[in-house]
């Protein structure tokens, strides 16, 4: 079963996809998206390649409710869960 923080470091790494210069930057599990210059768009392709990366089908919306990476990690974490997948 993956857990949060594998899940967050997957995460990480479509970060740094998305946006390289992000690799010099301190990124942690109570990290906003907005400050670190991600808007709407690359929330949406953020959340895209996560979902890919743990081959989740799900809508976008199921995840609007985390508020930093961490919860967002977590929600991951609770669809896997819900899905089975894991």
């Amino acid at each position: 079963m993956k857990t949060s923080e594998q899940i967050f470091e997957v995460i990480l790494g479509n970060l740094k996809i998305i946006d390289p210069d992000l690799c010099d930057k301190e990124i942690n599990r109570k990290s906003k998206l907005s400050p670190l210059g991600l808007d709407s768009i690359g929330r949406a392709e953020l959340i895209e390649m996560t979902k890919e990366s743990l081959g989740l089908e799900i809508p976008r919306h199921e995840l609007h409710s985390a508020s930093n990476l961490g919860e967002l990690a977590d929600c991951f974490v609770n669809q896997l869960k819900f899905r089975g997948r894991e």
